[in-house]
C-alpha cells in the first residue's frame, strides 16, 4: 500500500500525474498517518502487557480501527467527500482537501491492522501488502509440502484480499456506493472485537514464533 504511495509522492516532484497536481499530498498524508498509526497501536497494545497479546489490547485496537472506518463510512455516505459513485470534481476545479480526512483515518487504522499481525507473530499474513507475500510464497522450500501452516495462511490471505477487492469493487459501483464498503469493513472489525473475548488463551510453551496465541486479559 505505502510502496505505491511512495512512488506517487516521488512523481509529485515533477508535477505528475498532470490531472491530479495535488496527488502527492494524498500520498504523503497516507504514508504519515500509516506510520503514526503503527506507532500509536504498537505502544497502545504494549501498554496492556504480555507484548500486547491480551484480550483487552486486541479488542481495544480493533475497536478503534472500526470506529475510524465507521467515521470514514459516514463521510462517504453523507456525501461530505466525493466518491466514485458520487460527484467527482473535474481536474480543472480547485482541489477538495476534505478528501484527506477519510484517507488519513483509513491509513491510520491500517497501521493498527498490520501491528496486530506482528504482535500475534503472524507476519506472513498479508494485511496491507502482497509483494513480499508473493516472494515468500514462491521461494518457500516447503511450498508443496502437505502440512505447511505458514503457506496456508499466506494463500488464504491473498485469496481473502482478492475476494474483498472484487466484492468491494462491485458494491462501490452499485447504488450502495463506496460508503457501504467502509461500513462492511468496520462491521467485520467489530466481529473481530467480539471474537477476541472468546479466543483461547495462550498455554505454556506456545509463545514461540508463529504460534503466539492471545494471552489472558
Amino acid at each position: 500500500m505505502q510502496t505505491g504511495n511512495t512512488v506517487f509522492l516521488a512523481l509529485g516532484a515533477s508535477s505528475q500525474p498532470l490531472t491530479r497536481p495535488y496527488g502527492w499530498l494524498k500520498s504523503l498524508t497516507s504514508i504519515l498517518c500509516f506510520m503514526l498509526g503503527c506507532a500509536f497501536f504498537a505502544r497502545l497494545m504494549r501498554a496492556f502487557g504480555h507484548g500486547g497479546r491480551t484480550r483487552l489490547a486486541l479488542a481495544g485496537s480493533f475497536t478503534i480501527q472500526a470506529a475510524m472506518m465507521f467515521t470514514a463510512a459516514g463521510l462517504a455516505t453523507g456525501k461530505v467527500v466525493p466518491t466514485p459513485g458520487g460527484p467527482i470534481s473535474p481536474p480543472a476545479s480547485p482541489p477538495m482537501f476534505i478528501e484527506l480526512v477519510p484517507l488519513a483515518l483509513l491509513a491510520f487504522q491500517a497501521g493498527g491492522q498490520i501491528v496486530a499481525s506482528r504482535v500475534l507473530g503472524h507476519s506472513e499474513i498479508p494485511t496491507t501488502v502482497l509483494t513480499s507475500v508473493y516472494c515468500d510464497l514462491t521461494s518457500d522450500a516447503g511450498v508443496l509440502r502437505g502440512n505447511n501452516a505458514v503457506r496456508d495462511r499466506r494463500v488464504m490471505g491473498v485469496v481473502c484480499l482478492v475476494l474483498g477487492g472484487i466484492v468491494g469493487g462491485w458494491v462501490s459501483r452499485s447504488e450502495a456506493g463506496l460508503g457501504t464498503v467502509f461500513w462492511i469493513g468496520g462491521g467485520l472489525k467489530c466481529v473481530l472485537v467480539a471474537a477476541w473475548f472468546w479466543w483461547g488463551a495462550e498455554r505454556d510453551g506456545e509463545g514461540g514464533k508463529g504460534n503466539k496465541r492471545r494471552r489472558g486479559w
